[in-house]
Formats: C-alpha cells, sequence, structure tokens
C-alpha cells in the first residue's frame, strides 16, 4: 500500500512540474538579447555543448537539454551519453568542438585561456558562469542558466521554478523511515586521506538531510575528522576527532564509492574503515548497512539530486521493512524470497514519524560474522549477500539478500543499492 501511494504522489509531482514548466508565455521578442554570463547571447541558443557537469545537471532538470549537442567528458551522467564528447572541461578539444557548429558553449572559470580565444575566434558565443558555493547561489545559477537558455522572462522564470520545485520535492520527502529515528552519515577521504563529511549549511549537507534519516554529522563545521592532531599557521590546534565517529555509531553508513555488476566493491573509505581498529566496529559495518555513491553525485544539483534522494530512501527503506518483517515472522526470517522484483523503486514515499529524535533505534539480532571460502566460491555478509555458481549466479548477476536477479533486475550488493540496466550495464548509487 504504502509503494502504491508513493507511486500515486511521484506522478502528481511530474505532472505539476511538467504543467508549471510549459506555462511560459510567448515573450519571443522580450527574452532575448540578453546579457549573461558574461556574454551576449543575441538570440535563443538552439545548439549547445556544456562543459560543466553541475550546470548540465540544472539544465536536464529545467527540460533544457533538448538543446544540447555536446559535453565535455566531465559530464558523464547517463542521459548525456548519446552527445559528442569535446574532451576536458578546462581544456575542451577546440577543432571537435567548433565542428558541432554550437551557438553557445556553457563553461565555468576553469575553462582554458587560449582555448576559449580559439573557439570564440570560430564565431561562437561562450557564457561563463560561477559554481555554486550556497543555497543562494544556486538559485542564481538556476536563473542564470535559464536566462542564458531561454530568456530574460521566459528562461529566467522556467529557472526559478526550476529550482522551488527541486527543493519542494526534497522538503515533500524528508520524512523518517519509521516509527523509531534512523541515524545515518555520509563519509569520504579528502586528498590527505582524513574522513570527511558534509559541513553544516551546505548544500550537499542538506540534499543528504532530506533523505529521511537523521544525519548524525548535521551539525560539523569542518568537514575533516583528523586522525591526528593539527596545527595551523596560526598556531590553533585542531585535536584528533574521529573518536565522532565511534561515538555517533550511525545505524546506516553512505560512504563515497562504487560497486561493479559483479559486486567488487572500489571505496578507499570503505578500506580505511574496515582496517581502522577503533572503528571496524561500527554497527554500519558490523550488520553491513553500507551503501555506495560516488561523491560527485552530490555535487549534481538537478535530475541526479532527484536520483539520490530516492536511492537512498529505497536503501534505508528496504532494510527497515525487511526487520519488520523478521520481527512479524520471527520463523520465517531467514528464508530467501523465491523471486527478486524486475526494478528498483524509484520513487517511493516513506513514511512520517512521531517518534522523539532522541530516541534509539531498536536493538537488532546479532549479525553473522563474514565467512569467505575460496574452494567453495561462496561469501557470507550479514544480510546473506552471496554469489554461489549453482544457485544465485546466473549471467553475471548476483544475490543479495537472498534476492537474485538476472538480466535486468534489481540487485542490492549487502543493502550496497544497486540497479541493473537490461542486464547490461549498471549503475551504483
Amino acid at each position: 500500500m504504502k509503494r502504491m501511494l508513493s507511486l500515486m504522489m511521484a506522478v502528481c509531482l511530474i505532472i505539476s512540474v511538467a504543467a508549471v514548466f510549459t506555462a511560459c508565455g510567448d515573450n519571443k521578442g522580450e527574452n532575448f538579447p540578453v546579457s549573461v554570463g558574461g556574454a551576449e547571447i543575441k538570440e535563443e541558443p538552439k545548439r549547445v555543448v556544456v562543459l560543466n557537469d553541475a550546470f548540465a545537471d540544472i539544465i536536464m532538470y529545467m527540460g533544457y537539454d533538448t538543446k544540447l549537442i555536446g559535453r565535455s567528458i566531465d559530464c558523464d551522467q547517463e542521459m548525456l551519453d548519446v552527445l559528442t564528447s569535446v574532451g576536458s572541461a578546462d581544456n575542451p578539444a577546440v577543432d571537435t568542438l567548433t565542428s558541432l557548429e554550437p551557438d553557445l558553449v556553457i563553461a565555468d572559470k576553469t575553462l582554458d585561456d587560449k582555448a576559449r580565444k580559439k573557439i570564440e575566434d570560430a564565431g561562437i558565443t561562450i557564457a561563463v558562469f560561477d559554481p555554486y558555493a550556497s543555497q543562494e547561489d544556486l538559485k542564481k545559477l538556476y536563473i542564470d542558466l535559464g536566462t542564458a537558455l531561454g530568456g530574460n522572462i521566459d528562461g529566467s522564470e522556467k529557472g526559478e521554478e526550476a529550482y522551488v520545485k527541486l527543493f519542494d520535492l526534497l522538503k515533500d520527502y524528508n520524512t523518517t523511515t519509521q516509527e523509531i529515528v534512523v541515524t545515518d552519515a555520509y563519509l569520504y577521504l579528502d586528498d590527505d586521506g582524513n574522513y570527511c563529511t558534509f559541513v553544516k549549511d551546505s548544500v550537499e549537507s542538506k540534499i543528504f538531510g532530506y533523505n529521511g534519516a537523521m544525519n548524525v554529522f548535521a551539525s560539523k563545521t569542518s568537514p575533516a575528522f583528523h586522525s591526528t592532531a593539527v596545527t595551523d599557521d596560526k598556531g590553533n590546534v585542531t585535536e584528533a576527532d574521529e573518536q565522532y565517529i565511534r561515538y555517533a555509531n550511525p545505524t546506516y553508513l553512505f560512504l563515497d564509492g562504487t560497486v561493479d555488476k559483479n559486486g567488487n566493491i572500489d571505496s578507499p573509505v570503505y578500506d580505511k574503515l574496515k582496517a581502522d581498529p577503533n572503528l571496524a566496529n561500527l554497527s554500519a559495518l558490523k550488520q553491513n548497512r553500507i551503501s555506495f555513491i560516488p561523491l560527485k553525485r552530490f555535487y549534481r544539483p538537478g535530475v541526479t539530486f532527484e536520483d539520490l534522494l530516492f536511492s537512498m530512501i529505497d536503501t534505508l527503506n528496504k532494510d527497515n521493512e525487511a526487520a519488520e518483517e523478521a520481527s512479524a515472522n520471527p520463523t520465517e526470517a531467514t528464508a530467501a524470497p523465491t523471486q527478486a522484483p524486475t526494478k528498483a523503486p524509484a520513487t517511493k514515499k516513506v513514511e512520517p514519524t512521531k517518534a522523539p529524535a532522541t530516541k534509539a533505534p531498536e536493538t537488532e539480532a546479532p549479525q553473522q560474522e563474514e565467512v569467505y571460502d575460496n574452494n567453495a566460491g561462496s561469501y557470507d555478509a550479514d544480510n546473506g549477500a552471496y554469489a554461489d555458481d549453482g544457485n544465485s549466479y546466473d549471467n553475471g548477476a548476483y544475490a543479495d539478500d537472498g534476492n537474485s536477479y538476472d538480466n535486468g533486475g534489481y540487485a542490492d550488493y549487502g543493502n550496497n543499492g544497486g540497479y541493473a540496466d537490461n542486464g547490461n550495464e549498471q549503475v551504483y548509487y
């Protein structure tokens, strides 16, 4: 029943967004020319090359992706695969770019000066925008990009409406996943190998906070958890604070990383956590409540934000529903389902909570230790993630929590969150 209501709400939201975006009036005579992004755009652009992946995500969310004909390699969103790649964002292949005959290139300030001059010498307009550093910056970026693509009136209105709709959608889904409060956190490593999370009041922290669980690091003002005391140039000392992670002990951990279709994990932060004697006993690690999301996805504030929200909610809900079912049917808790779902429920809406924020999660059943047998080829990671040549491994698929998929189903590697597309390509959040 909850799944049906979620689907109905998602459909209603999509219809309402479509209705708003198609309501723009016919203001062609007043929309152009416009001055935005340091450029004078004389007519509505029809052929656009985008070099910044965050800008591309916003363009797609506004519905202007139909104008795109080229992209940089940084813009690796799946929806943009059909576009011609013009190389890197900072130093694109100018000959390839100009051969597309765009009437507008959208870039950021990393664009090489020599490349920029060659593009402009070819008679192509370049609009350069600043990356956002705050939510207010993001709103301005939506409006400016909308103005560049749709004009002073229609485009700017479309940009603002898209921004409002995105955050209204995120807030609408900001409900907890069960009667008790579930805590979570997102961790990644910086260039020095320190554990990091999103800083308080950053756009990324707010987005992560909309997944329905309580972010245990929501008030943190410094991104890094230093493993040793740090002294800055002025002599100020920051004490080691990795213990914050251990004390917080979140129910769920979302980590920077990926998982391929065979279940192979690529996540330096995950490897460090497992090898860290102070953190290896975190409940999320012991109970295999881990999900992997590449860090770059949090810096794409458009269609990717929506996907992130739904995938995080689905990950949290699936485990909670399994726990509820196991509690209601203790004798059947270890029985594996005989059939896997054919597609991930991408737009699931969760139920609001009435529990106080300080209530602790319910005590869970003891988890089994990880067992890996090189000879038998089996893997047991607490929740039942395993691959067996004779049982649940078929055509490159694998099983998790007793579920298996073959040629296009849905797989969750140890609750890591995965999605298989047509049996050929697997994208992990």
